[in-house]
């Protein structure tokens, strides 16, 4: 009996460390998405992203020099690779846009939409199968962030949120068709070295696309003054390293479900965020439609 307890005590104890760290991991998303609207009103964002990939390079680098770095196959290479520069190179440019469009609110509840594309990916692409619940979750989340949407889509903010929901739509589904493409290439190597792989991609595509336009020394020039640069690199650390590794604590400690779950609570912490940094309106539409998105990707994590 006593060692029934024991069993029973430990068990809860990492429940409670894997729930507090999908928590704070949800926590970092949020914090990442207010901080990189602030810092998007003096970067630009292709600027933004490059100088986020060049910086996570150099942190996975060192991380796998510790850790170690495997033998991947060349298939797995550009499968990672190709994923890299859709989700990274392109995904991460358009999401940094529609970031400034449609602020964080918007665009974290409208970001849901990529586990809604992401499940029918893996089911036509891959041949997994859905629930009737995961098909009901996949209702809600569309029907959730409609209803979102809906309060920006008045007024003077139309042509904005118009401009913004194309740039949110494609880094959706940028990273969408990126997720199934790294999933496919990361079965023979560590989550961490598969996001070092597809960073590099991703940086290079940027490089690559910046010296045919000519626009790099544009791009760079806003991180001359330190003081910028610093508080830019310490965001990074924050939300890469925060909520990556946050995440995969929680799937360690629990059930992935669970992880999940909490980690899509996001946007709740977004909301309230938002508002006191750049005092951005809360609405009960809002937040209603924001519930009911959250409820639908319970749905399907859980289904």
């Amino acid at each position: 009996m006593e060692h029934a307890n024991d069993r029973t005590g430990r068990y809860m104890s990492t429940q409670a460390i894997g729930i507090a760290a999908a928590l704070l991991s949800a926590g970092a998303w949020a914090v990442g998405a207010v901080l990189y609207k602030k810092f998007g009103e003096r970067i630009s964002s292709v600027g933004m992203n490059l100088a986020k990939g060049a910086i996570n390079v150099v942190l996975f680098a060192l991380t796998l020099s510790a850790i170690g770095y495997a033998p991947m196959s060349a298939d797995s290479f550009l499968l990672l690779g190709i994923s890299g520069i859709i989700g990274i190179a392109l995904g991460d440019t358009l999401f940094f846009e529609a970031l400034q469009k449609l602020g964080p609110q918007v665009l974290v509840v409208l970001s849901m939409l990529g586990q809604v594309l992401t499940a029918l990916f893996a089911l036509f692409f891959l041949g997994e199968s859905l629930s009737p619940a995961m098909w009901a979750g996949m209702a809600l989340v569309i029907g959730g962030i409609a209803f979102v949407v809906a309060t920006r889509s008045t007024g003077a903010t139309r042509k904005s949120t118009a401009a913004g929901l194309l740039c949110g739509l494609g880094a959706v589904l940028a990273m969408s068709v990126s997720v199934v493409l790294a999933k496919e290439g990361m079965t023979d190597v560590s989550a961490v070295q598969a996001t070092f792989v597809r960073m590099i991609w991703g940086t290079a595509g940027l490089l690559l696309w910046g010296a045919v336009r000519g626009g790099i020394g544009a791009w760079v020039e806003p991180f001359r003054e330190v003081r910028l640069a610093g508080k830019f690199f310490f965001l990074v650390c924050l939300v890469s390293f925060g909520g990556f590794w946050l995440f995969h604590i929680a799937i360690k400690y629990t059930e992935v479900a669970v992880a999940t779950t909490l980690s899509s609570t996001e946007p709740l912490f977004v909301i309230p965020l938002a508002a006191v940094f750049l005092k951005e309106r809360i609405t009960g539409r809002m937040m209603l439609g924001t519930a009911v998105a959250v409820a639908g990707i319970v749905l399907l994590s859980n289904g």
